[in-house]
């Protein structure tokens, strides 16, 4: 998932209106529910390309608010936050939900895919899972704490800034970027109508034949924006060692199919960014103790309830039950271990991974996903394709629970009922399962998942298919495979660490200096450990078209040419939006003999 919120104005600290109540005049309209729909249909399917493609994906509120704005920009019935916040949900539960593909490829790596059904059913009840844990989530960490939730801030302020101050040239660029976008990825070479290549190689100092180039990539070059310019260093970093270490792997042309070291780095790394985060985690179960009442005075009643408490349980009940069910019957887990997997997975997971979200920029989710999975082969669900659906519950689970609490965030301070959110979230669930599952099932027949051969990169599938098989006990690892994952282990471990001292460093020498964006500090030139560790296990010349397209529009065009912050987001957005759809057109099209793939 995309760990950095687009840049946006920043939104004041002064007191907020009353959120109990939504804003006189506003309402739910059936253009916001139709576009919202579309859009979150449309987002599902381009982040489930996406993040097979890449590893990160931008899970869609923004993206879906600065469409629904250039529909309706022009239209003689003005367009309210009320609408923007509403179809922003839809757009990042559909987006979100994109996510789980990757626990579709990791099954695929480490034995057989699931078939259409299967993938459909379990992202449905892991998504009900979810949902049903969205109420406690927002009473612990919304109604009684005051956390800082930069992600969902950057979301609001984005919807502010188009309805208060509006912006005609947005909904054109946007239009252009996306277009253009598509034509690029429909046309190229990789699958397309081979019109122009979709990579070129770079000819310096014979590194081509390690892979050296650059990809023209839309989603790299544009989507960098949305990235932060540190995580695009820290592609290039991975691309650095890539090259340094090529002509020691098996596949010397393309080092990053010798997953191992990467796939030490990204776990290993994780695991120390959660143990450096431990107060935030100790926070989070500090949240599960029930709020003390003040001199015996009754506990406030919630002035926004998302749902009575009789429906509330109904809809536990039926989530248990039908999860426990559909994982003992079609994933062969026990009873027991389901329930395990509601309760860690559902709740206790997603109240570590949103905390930190509405918190930190840092995100757990991958890592979590590990975690799952050990506790899952504990349990006694050794064999890969079981313990893999400890994976699969933190994709499933947390596309609903954390995303829909950080829409809930946002809602609040637009003065959106609670309850509108909720339930047009839910009603995405059906329909995007079908969508994700319908995509991956293209791309597979595509160019099927594998862990070391052609295909994907899928660097988060990898991860958590390797650790599938070791969980499992395989022991027939490749050569000096082994010792690469454990040097990539210490590799990330000891550099997470030192990450941490020097942003803590920078931020104590920079505490009382005046906020000011054309500060250049040598700190942005420190990798960030989130883009070297999916460097490692993507393309070089996907790495280094990440680095460009950082500096095209973080330096160039943000610093040097001044273009404006919106629509350098209003560029990135058309570009992730527009690779995705050309992703997913390609296999479509060559399906329909548009496109001949020989």
């Amino acid at each position: 998932m995309s760990h950095a919120a687009a840049p946006s104005p920043s939104p004041t600290d002064a007191p907020r209106e009353d959120t109990s109540v939504p804003i006189p005049g506003h309402a739910l309209t059936v253009r916001s529910l139709v576009a919202g729909f579309v859009l979150s249909l449309v987002l599902c399917g381009v982040n489930s390309y996406l993040t097979l493609s890449f590893g990160v994906i931008e899970e869609g509120p923004t993206i879906a608010a600065l469409f629904f704005f250039a529909f309706f920009f022009l239209s003689s019935v003005k367009i309210t936050t009320t609408e923007m916040a509403i179809v922003a949900t839809m757009g990042s539960a559909g987006g979100s939900l994109g996510f789980i593909t990757n626990f579709f490829a990791a099954e695929a790596m480490a034995g057989e895919p699931y078939p259409y059904w299967t993938m459909v059913g379990f992202s449905i009840v892991t998504s009900l899972v979810g949902l049903s844990f969205v109420v406690p989530l927002r009473q612990m960490l919304i109604e009684r704490e005051n956390l800082p939730w930069p992600g969902s801030k950057a979301v609001e302020s984005v919807i502010r800034a188009l309805v208060e101050k509006g912006d005609p040239k947005q909904p054109y660029y946007l239009l252009a970027s996306t277009l253009a976008c598509i034509a690029i990825v429909v046309g190229n070479t990789d699958g397309g109508f081979a019109i122009w290549p979709d990579g070129s190689e770079i000819a310096l100092f014979g590194l081509a034949a390690f892979g050296l180039g650059i990809a023209w990539s839309p989603f790299a070059i544009g989507g960098a924006y949305l990235m932060g310019f540190r995580v695009c260093v820290g592609f290039l970093a991975g691309a650095i060692v890539l090259l340094v270490i090529a002509p020691h792997t098996p596949t010397p042309a393309t080092p990053h199919r010798y997953v191992w070291p990467g796939i030490g780095f990204l776990v290993a790394s994780g695991l120390v960014q959660m143990a450096m985060n431990w107060k935030v985690i100790a926070a989070s179960f500090r949240s599960l103790v029930p709020a003390k009442k003040v001199d015996g005075a009754p506990a406030e009643i919630d002035p926004d309830p998302v749902m009575s408490g009789r429906t509330l349980i109904a809809l536990g009940t039926v989530a248990l039950v039908t999860t426990a069910a559909f994982s003992y019957l079609a994933l062969g887990l026990s009873p027991i271990v389901a329930v395990m997997l509601i309760v860690v997975a559902g709740f206790l997971q997603n109240v570590i991974a949103t905390r930190a979200a509405a918190q930190t920029a840092f995100n757990p989710a991958r890592v979590m996903g590990v975690l799952l999975q050990s506790l899952t082969a504990l349990s006694g669900a050794s064999t890969a394709a079981q313990n893999l659906a400890g994976a699969g519950f933190v994709a499933g689970s947390g596309a609903q629970a954390g995303t829909l609490t950080g829409d809930l965030a946002y809602g609040k301070w637009l003065r959106v009922p609670a309850r509108w959110q909720f339930w047009v979230q839910a009603a995405t669930v059906i329909p995007c399962s079908l969508v994700s599952a319908y995509v991956f099932q293209s791309l597979q027949a595509r160019q099927p998942m594998s862990l070391e051969g052609e295909g994907l990169p899928a660097p988060v599938a990898k991860m958590w298919a390797a650790t599938a098989l070791i969980f499992e006990g395989r022991t027939e690892m490749p050569p000096f495979a082994w010792q690469a994952m454990g040097l990539g282990a210490l590799g990330g471990a000891i550099y997470v660490i030192a990450e941490r001292l020097i942003d803590d460093w920078e931020a104590k020498r920079t505490k009382d200096l005046p906020p000011d964006p054309s500060r250049f500090s040598w700190t942005e030139l420190v990798p960030h450990s989130v883009g070297l560790g999916i460097g490692l296990v993507l393309p070089v010349s996907f790495d280094i078209a990440f680095f460009v397209g950082g500096v095209l529009l973080w330096i160039v065009l943000g610093r040097v040419l001044k273009v404006r912050d919106v629509t350098l987001t209003t560029i990135a957005v058309g570009s992730i939006v527009g690779e995705g759809i050309g992703g997913v057109l390609k296999p479509l099209l060559q399906m329909a003999g548009v496109i001949h793939s020989g």
